[in-house]
């Protein structure tokens, strides 16, 4: 539906179209003639929308709102243009964390019928608000949308309305008491907590033992590393070489930072995306071993060194591990992640290690810190949060050092918490071999047969031969 123009456009159009049929007359539509025209044309258009609510069994929109061109959907797809330039960066590639919002928009097209925009009142608005804060089954239909999922759809139509009221090509204005709308999400039974149930879930050392044994070293560098340093496949995956100092004093401690560092130490310094803040990390001798060990690797591959502001995690292909321009930006940390974790529990079985997440791994070192207040600002330093804590007021910022010495302290501590996972496998180059270990174990307890070890492990006699050999026995 177009809108409609002023009176003296009508006076100007009305005018051409008399003077085209009597060029010999000065034709000028009088001005009330021209709101005439205008009130009759609105009148129509209301009339047919008013008609078009009776089909569709709905009550007519608000006479107040105005008769703005476009529909819905229309609408939804312009305001998509311009929140893509949000996630546009200089260079002109697209910032990962944009896909989500995105897919929320696509998303709203999907899940609600379109309409003529003319018939966005207070009441639609609210009908629109009301399908998320309601929480809908999820497209698969088996389980409704969780609070935290509708919340973010309520906050992006928010956006949508905010874009849609300032925008000139549709010409829709909020409508009356339109901040009166209600956003509260439904909440079900379902969505209680169980007093069984932790909020934050985390493995135990003898989890991580296991995932740490039976890790190849590439995943046992991102096993190592997430722990070190309260990483996830985000942080990790962005860090460029350039980043990491090995081998030297920490780079502060000449301006007067109070940190006990040798030049035997190695860091990590890092600005996490996501909030800006900046991090530092002690890295331990493990993660410096790994990682000298994985730029070798990565070089041979490359058939050159790393530049120093490339990435550490590089693909076979040599493109970043993380896919900054994915919606799935960790896919390939999953995919690791999942691997081992099936190689583990055809090893051990099911019930050894629970299949949690990679990201579980970032929440080690914070939960293992506790919720002691002084120790949550350690674990808020070590996690780059923007506000250390909820009842600090970032004074580091203003006044001091955010406690650096306190976080490297809390990292030694907890790889001596670690050091049963360290001490399955001492060297963190060498990889398990679940045959050779049941070979060992089972020669240990006499039993020397070379096919009745087959037998056992489940291999051939050569393979069991070849393990013997390399075992020296």
């Amino acid at each position: 539906m177009k809108s409609f123009p002023e009176n003296h456009e009508v006076q100007r159009v009305s005018g051409q179209t008399l003077s085209r049929a009597f060029e010999s007359v000065n034709w000028l539509l009088p001005a009330p003639h021209a709101k005439m025209i205008v009130d009759s044309h609105e009148k129509q258009a209301r009339y047919s929308l008013k008609e078009l609510a009776k089909t569709k069994n709905q009550s007519p929109p608000d006479p107040a709102t105005p008769l703005c061109p476009g529909t819905f959907h229309q609408a939804l797809e312009a305001y998509e243009k311009e929140r893509e330039k949000d996630f546009t960066l200089p260079d002109g590639s697209f910032d990962g964390s944009g896909h989500h919002m995105l897919g929320m928009i696509r998303m709203m097209r999907e899940r609600i019928a379109d309409f003529p925009l003319a018939e966005l009142d207070f009441t639609r608005c609210q009908n629109v608000v009301d399908f998320w804060r309601h929480r809908p089954k999820a497209l698969n239909g088996e389980m409704s949308l969780s609070q935290k999922t509708c919340r973010n759809y309520l906050g992006e139509l928010k956006r949508f309305f905010e874009s849609l009221h300032l925008s000139k090509e549709f010409g829709w204005r909020k409508p009356q008491d339109f901040g009166s709308l209600k956003y509260q999400i439904r909440s079900f039974p379902s969505d209680r907590k169980s007093l069984d149930e932790l909020e934050i879930l985390t493995y135990s050392v003898e989890e991580l033992t296991l995932l740490y044994k039976h890790a190849i070293r590439s995943e046992r560098l991102h096993l190592v590393w997430c722990l070190n340093c309260a990483h996830g496949a985000a942080e990790f995956g962005r860090v460029e070489w350039e980043d990491i100092l090995l081998r030297q004093d920490h780079p502060w401690r000449k301006q007067g930072l109070k940190v006990e560092t040798s030049e035997a130490d190695s860091w990590c310094g890092f600005i996490r995306p996501k909030s800006g803040v900046l991090g530092w990390w002690l890295l331990w001798p493990e993660t410096v071993q790994l990682l000298e060990w994985w730029r070798k690797d990565i070089t041979k591959y490359l058939r050159r060194e790393p530049k120093d502001n490339e990435r550490v995690l590089l693909t076979d292909a040599g493109t970043p591990l993380y896919r900054d321009q994915s919606r799935n930006g960790q896919t390939g940390f999953a995919n690791a992640w999942a691997r081992l974790l099936k190689r583990l529990h055809e090893a051990e079985g099911e019930a050894a290690v629970r299949s949690l997440p990679f990201g579980t791994l970032r929440n080690q070192l914070p939960d293992w810190l506790g919720g002691e207040q002084a120790k949550a600002v350690v674990a808020s330093v070590a996690l780059c949060h923007g506000i250390p804590h909820e009842g600090d007021k970032l004074l580091y910022r203003h006044y001091s050092n955010k406690p650096w010495a306190a976080l490297f302290q809390a990292q030694r501590d907890y790889r001596e918490h670690l050091r049963p996972m360290f001490e399955a496998v001492p060297d963190p180059l060498t990889e398990y071999d679940p045959v050779t270990e049941k070979v060992r174990t089972l020669w240990a307890t006499g039993e020397q047969n070379v096919r009745r070890l087959a037998e056992q492990v489940g291999v051939s006699e050569m393979v069991v031969r070849r393990r013997l050999k390399a075992l020296g026995l």
